[in-house]
């Protein structure tokens, strides 16, 4: 049988009994969740596996990749196999209309714990790139620089100034945002511009924008060096006033007043620009 599983293709009775499933095994102490889900995908011959690091998070593994995650929530995204959730991010971020090439710099706003790097990689398995990835919270930077060559050192949030700023978690969903009405515990973050992290005017590939409702903060710090990336690819979606409101509209103004064209979207709204002088 074949890593994949494709739970879409199952009836609707099949695909509720895998929610119930998934969502009441987190409930499980983290040993008896990775047995228990190991058990079940031995059963049905998939080689993803799933087990607990010395340092408190959980190693994915399948035949091909591997991948350390924070929470047993995220989990669920690799359980037909990693190469899958791979595919997935690709077509999300629409990799397939940008020309990547070696030495590439990446720049990925809100990296969480590195799945853009691992998707690119994936993507575009014999090419290497310089990988900066950006991510305020502590927890998930150090599993970020566990899983990625990533050339930034310490937890950064990209933002329109140079300061320090109130940050809320949700790092079980991925949605650790500042804006303070949806989330429990607040932590202070080291916030910088774009503009202050990459002086040298070199060429930027691709900027990967997902700030949780706040892109339009950072495009506003990158303002010397939108003229340096070809590729913007954006999650616009709504974010803000809980889930009400899309910085789409001030993000696509100014990037049309700055020479960047919309090349595509997707139904997820996530919005690839091109600068027009590339």
């Amino acid at each position: 049988m074949s890593d994949y599983i494709n739970f879409h293709k199952k009836n609707l009775i099949f695909k509720f009994f895998v929610r119930l499933t998934i969502n009441l095994s987190t409930l499980f102490p983290a040993k008896i969740y990775t047995y228990f889900w190991n058990t079940a995908l031995s059963i049905i011959n998939n080689s993803v596996r799933i087990n607990l690091s010395k340092n408190n998070t959980f190693l994915i593994n399948d035949s091909k990749y591997k991948i350390e995650i924070g929470y047993k929530k995220r989990f669920e995204y690799y359980m037909q196999n990693i190469s899958h959730r791979y595919d997935h991010l690709a077509y999300e971020y629409m990799f397939s209309n940008i020309n990547f090439t070696n030495n590439d710099l990446i720049i990925d706003c809100g990296a969480n714990i590195g799945e853009i790097y691992l998707a690119l990689n994936h993507y575009s398995e014999n090419l290497k790139f310089k990988y900066f990835g950006f991510e305020p919270n502590n927890y998930d930077f150090q599993i970020l620089q566990r899983n990625t060559n990533n050339l930034v050192i310490e937890p950064l949030a990209l933002y329109s100034q140079n300061i320090q700023k109130e940050f809320y978690l949700k790092g079980s969903t991925a949605d650790s945002s500042f804006e303070n009405s949806r989330f429990g515990k607040k932590i202070i973050v080291n916030c910088v511009t774009l503009d202050s992290q990459f002086k040298n005017k070199e060429k930027i590939k691709l900027l990967k924008l997902e700030a949780e409702g706040f892109e339009y903060d950072v495009i506003k710090g990158a303002v010397e060096n939108l003229k340096n990336i070809e590729y913007i690819s954006a999650d616009l979606s709504f974010e803000l006033n809980n889930n009400t409101k899309s910085s789409y509209y001030d993000v696509n103004k100014y990037l049309e007043e700055n020479n960047f064209q919309l090349l595509s979207e997707n139904p997820r709204l996530v919005y690839l620009y091109k600068n027009k002088s590339f």
